[in-house]
């Protein structure tokens, strides 16, 4: 008697044995494909995104915004997108700008963002799709000034709302006096300023910059915070307390489409919204090969 032939599974079995494998390989596809091609998908920047660039646009040549960024290294991912895209909307209007931070693992970050943007021209036309008015290179206690950090949280913000230049003992990092910054008379606290920016990790930040100082003096600010911190920071921007809030990667890559110039932002939102469609094809793919499975299960 032969012996009985061995029967070859069908489609359905096979899926039963799926590798999941396959599906982390998709995911890493995902994720490295469009930072190597960026796709550009469209999108639509939201009404707090745009609040926060029709605030920076409003600023006009020799205006001084006071730059607080209170962050580490492990928001730069969310938020220096968003600083590029600050840096030369500020530069090509011509905007001196003010640095400090409240935040001890910052100076090294700012210092490096201070060379690498702030320092250069980033925004030539005709180069990197960026086709808006050029900026230039700005110089140390010229256009800009690097206050540097200190120590206090919440206590320093309240007292930069009322003495700045006691905050940072009348001295930019280099020990440059500040009635020597020509931009900076007159600017004795974050009242005098244009307007404030806050890019922000965390605490203290930007919800202490609102419950400290704007309250009090009514300070025009606008904010960029990680993720996390969009859901807390909303309440503010509805209140009028904040003139624009830009919250996570995606904003940075919103922010980036109205100055112009695509960037880090543009290709880690391509990421998001590949990966996100990798997740919700793996979702139903996996509830295909279930159902599937247990369709095929009642039959016997």
């Amino acid at each position: 008697m032969a012996p009985p032939t061995k029967r070859k599974p069908d489609f359905f079995e096979r899926l039963q044995n799926f590798d999941r494998r396959w599906i982390f390989l998709t995911m890493g596809l995902a994720i490295v494909v469009p930072l190597l091609f960026p796709l550009n998908l469209p999108f639509r920047p939201s009404p707090m995104v745009r609040a926060t660039y029709d605030a920076i646009e409003a600023l006009e040549e020799g205006d001084v915004a006071y730059v607080s960024v209170d962050l580490d290294p492990a928001s730069t991912p969310e938020l220096e997108p968003f600083f590029h895209a600050l840096m030369l909307h500020l530069k090509r209007k011509n905007v001196k700008i003010a640095f400090g931070s409240t935040w001890y693992s910052a100076p090294a970050l700012v210092e490096r963002w201070i060379r690498d943007i702030v320092e250069l021209q980033t925004g030539v036309p005709g180069k990197g799709g960026y086709e808006g008015p050029p900026d230039r290179l700005y110089q140390k206690n010229v256009d800009y000034v690097w206050l540097g950090f200190r120590e206090g949280k919440e206590a320093v913000i309240n007292r930069l709302g009322s003495d700045l230049r006691g905050t940072y003992s009348d001295r930019a990092t280099d020990g440059t006096k500040l009635d020597s910054i020509p931009f900076m008379k007159g600017k004795n606290k974050l009242g005098d300023f244009d307007l404030v920016i806050l890019v922000s990790a965390g605490s203290p930040g930007a919800k202490e910059f609102v419950q400290q100082v704007q309250t009090r003096y009514k300070i025009p600010m606008v904010a960029a915070v990680t993720s996390v911190m969009t859901t807390d920071l909303t309440n503010y921007y509805q209140a009028d307390q904040l003139l624009g809030l830009s919250g996570g990667m995606l904003a940075s890559a919103e922010y980036e489409q109205l100055v112009g110039k695509p960037g880090l932002g543009a290709k880690a939102a391509d990421v998001l919204n590949v990966g996100h469609l990798v997740v919700i094809l793996a979702i139903l793919f996996g509830n295909f090969i279930y159902f599937s499975g247990r369709r095929r299960g009642s039959r016997y």
